[in-house]
């Protein structure tokens, strides 16, 4: 025999695995549908191309020391296989997958839109679907596993032992206005001048919002906006129209010429940033846009 050479076909050492596993030749004869006879068979053509005896055959079935010291490594290998088989169906899953991806949409603006872009570049066939909703609807989504993962910042406040909760970045928050606003861009403004401008929020049950109000509440200044909205691209616009004073995050400012951060004399804390999800949930394709953030 040569080095690389098998001595016998692999359908074989799968039957010889299973007759091992069962104890009987007629009970793996049922399990794979086939006749006693049949199985009896393939089991003596196997003995016959290794030249040895791997079962005492009578009332029952019995292993020879040789069928002992073969059974492990052909364990191995079938376990081998199925990894393959695995790692193939991952790799095929990558190709044809698709991603439920929840987000409160003041995040998503600008913290998403660079890793869709570079991920899609790789898996052009994975579709990919963004729900932005209040973070209390996000967690009733991936419950309802209508969502497959969670982008929120914190505090977050209805998290449960079921999911798996992973930082992945800090973000600050800013209040902006239009640059053409110099009487704002030209000093160091106090918390208390900004409630003589209209003021542009996210909605009050968002986490950046609930920061806010606990600011001002240290600086005891009255938390009275005069606009609260949904959206950050429709916060961005109205401080693009001068409507009023928004508050951002930083990089979402970043992401509009035609907007600045004030500079205050409080300095506003980081948010971290989390992706929560199912861990015995996740196909290849989720596991995969996890690895990229």
């Amino acid at each position: 025999m040569k080095d690389n050479e098998i001595l016998a076909d692999l359908s074989l050492y799968k039957l010889f695995y299973l007759v091992c596993q069962n104890g009987s030749f007629s009970k793996t004869a049922s399990i794979l549908n086939l006749t006693q006879p049949s199985v009896s068979y393939n089991i003596k053509k196997l003995e016959i191309e290794l030249g040895v005896t791997l079962f005492e055959r009578g009332n029952t079935l019995i292993m020879t020391p040789e069928a002992e010291q073969l059974l492990p490594y052909v364990e191995e290998a079938l376990n081998s296989i199925k990894i393959g088989e695995k790692k193939l169906n991952d790799l095929i899953s990558l190709r044809r997958g698709q991603i439920s991806i929840g987000i409160p949409s003041h995040i998503g603006v600008f913290l998403l839109t660079d890793i869709i872009k570079k991920f899609n570049n790789k898996y052009p066939n994975i579709k990919i679907k963004v729900i932005c909703k209040s973070t209390k609807e996000l967690f009733r989504l991936l419950n309802l596993n209508e969502i497959d993962i969670i982008v929120d910042c914190s505090p977050l406040e209805e998290t449960n032992r079921e999911l798996v909760i992973k930082k992945i970045t800090k973000e600050k928050c800013a209040l902006a206005c239009n640059i053409n606003n110099k009487e704002l861009l030209n000093k160091v403004i106090n918390l208390k001048d900004i409630s003589n401008y209209p003021l542009i929020v996210p909605l009050r049950t968002s986490s950046s919002t609930k920061m806010l109000i606990s600011v001002f509440e240290k600086e005891k200044v009255l938390f009275d906006p005069t606009f609260e909205i949904a959206t950050s691209d429709m916060i961005a616009e109205m401080v693009d129209q001068r409507i009023g004073i928004g508050f951002l995050f930083e990089k979402t400012i970043e992401k509009y010429p035609n907007l600045k951060k004030i500079n205050i004399t409080c300095d506003f804390p980081e948010f971290d940033i989390f992706l929560l999800y199912k861990n015995f949930l996740m196909t290849p394709a989720v596991q995969e846009f996890i690895r990229f953030f």
